[in-house]
């Protein structure tokens, strides 16, 4: 989460803004030690997490009055992830007094999906640092298990201790970054510095290019994401939802789809990234080739065009445009970087180059903003957008998630703020009840 908003902070706004992130830091630990002097002192959890709680409901609120008025009629899909924020709100306050059942297995449930996660993409991968993060991974299940089984310590002591951690580990992190920020060049992405550098599936690559602020001259051409789906890019059979959007489909002769991605910034620059020699696409072979470590990169090559490729292949099942971005970095990036062609299915894939482009070319946005930019924070498209982008780094980048990613990033990034939102909300049940004042004294008039 934390990558996240950096990188759409960017470099300016980070160095001015480098002491508030040092108290935010502050902020974090006492917070941290808040819940636990809390525990130690009545064996649960009151105002820390009721803030959280009560927070969750009231964004939850404000999401389904935005949901109901919405000038196209109701939003359903905003409707739906209002409920999950009132519903784990309301979970929020109920654990550290409830000692039912279903709410331990919640939590627990959680922290098992979690490392699972982990435990099965490190070990298909290999990546670098795999056995650190199959160590995070093993203890992620090994505390669902003390959770769901009461042991050695009640889910009311256990499941606020681990925000605590969170928070602390947050707080901690904020004060190393804001030193490292306070000395970072000027020109530089801040994808350089050690919180991006010491983590990932490889060593970083493509960070040797000038990265200037965000020009006031709007963009001379948008930027267009095209994203070929699993399904949509071969003859399927026997759909599998979830693996098929995120991950692959497998064909009427049992070859794997992966589907495709690649940007384009109008003729100046395509890319679109493919292995010189096809890869087997085999199920077997397909296991084989995930391997993320350079040793097992091949010779790849960028296509020419999106017309080009349409007719080799087909057209792409999705366009995502982003109108506002950073041009002149990501020309920059591109002049430095286009002669790599190096490809690994797993860590340097089609999908990975287009995000690292995204990345370069969205990096600063919010920055723009000033302070404002910290909002986001209670933004829950930013929360779903961090949970994306942490799945896809913590596995591979693929269309699924980078189509995902790219329209969670767009509605992150809109001109709106959360005042607005809930004022509209509020204006919207206004109008409601009025008209309905106004409909019963027409009633009642003779």
């Amino acid at each position: 989460m934390l990558r996240l908003l950096f990188l759409l902070m960017g470099g300016p706004a980070l160095r001015s803004g480098w002491p508030y992130l040092a108290g935010l830091g502050v902020m974090c630990v006492a917070a941290s030690a808040g819940i636990v002097i809390d525990l130690l002192q009545h064996g649960s959890v009151s105002f820390p997490l009721y803030v959280l709680g009560m927070f969750l409901v009231l964004e939850g609120g404000a999401e389904a009055l935005s949901a109901i008025y919405a000038l196209a009629g109701i939003a359903w899909p905003s409707l739906a992830k209002s409920a999950a924020l009132i519903v784990f709100g309301a979970a929020v306050f109920l654990v550290p007094h409830d000692s039912g059942l279903c709410i331990s297995l919640v939590f627990a449930a959680v922290f098992l999906l979690d490392g699972g996660f982990r435990v099965i993409s490190c070990c298909l991968m290999r990546c670098r640092r795999w056995t650190r993060k199959l160590t995070l991974g093993c203890a992620e299940m090994a505390l669902s298990i003390f959770i769901a089984a009461d042991w050695p310590l009640s889910p009311h002591v256990i499941v606020p201790l681990g925000f605590a951690l969170l928070l602390v580990g947050w707080g901690i992190n904020l004060l190393v970054m804001a030193a490292q920020i306070h000395a970072l060049p000027i020109n530089t992405s801040v994808t350089a510095l050690p919180l991006f550098t010491r983590t990932g599936l490889r060593a970083p690559h493509g960070l040797g290019y000038v990265h200037p602020p965000i020009s006031q001259q709007s963009p001379t051409t948008p930027l267009n994401v095209y994203i070929w789906t699993p399904v949509g890019s071969g003859d399927v059979v026997g759909r599998r939802p979830w693996f098929d959007r995120w991950v692959a489909a497998i064909d009427h002769r049992g070859e794997v789809s992966t589907g495709h991605t690649s940007v384009e910034m109008g003729d100046e620059m395509y890319i679109s990234l493919y292995p010189a020699d096809d890869v087997s696409r085999d199920f077997r072979g397909f296991l084989k080739t995930l391997r993320a470590k350079e040793e097992f990169d091949v010779e790849g090559c960028f296509l020419p065009s999106l017309e080009k490729e349409i007719k080799a292949w087909c057209r792409p099942d999705k366009r995502l445009t982003l109108q506002h971005y950073n041009q002149q970095a990501l020309r920059n990036y591109w002049q430095s970087n286009a002669s790599d062609t190096r490809y690994n299915l797993t860590s340097r894939n089609c999908s990975t180059s287009v995000m690292q482009a995204v990345d370069v070319a969205t990096e600063g946005l919010l920055g723009e903003r000033g302070l404002k930019g910290f909002w986001v924070l209670f933004n829950p498209d930013f929360w779903l957008l961090s949970l994306v982008r942490s799945r896809a780094e913590g596995m591979t980048w693929t269309p699924g998630l980078v189509m995902d990613y790219c329209i969670l990033l767009r509605h992150v990034l809109a001109p709106d703020n959360r005042y607005s939102r809930y004022s509209r909300a509020l204006n919207g049940l206004r109008a409601e009840i009025l008209n309905q004042i106004s409909s019963k004294r027409s009633a009642t008039d003779p």
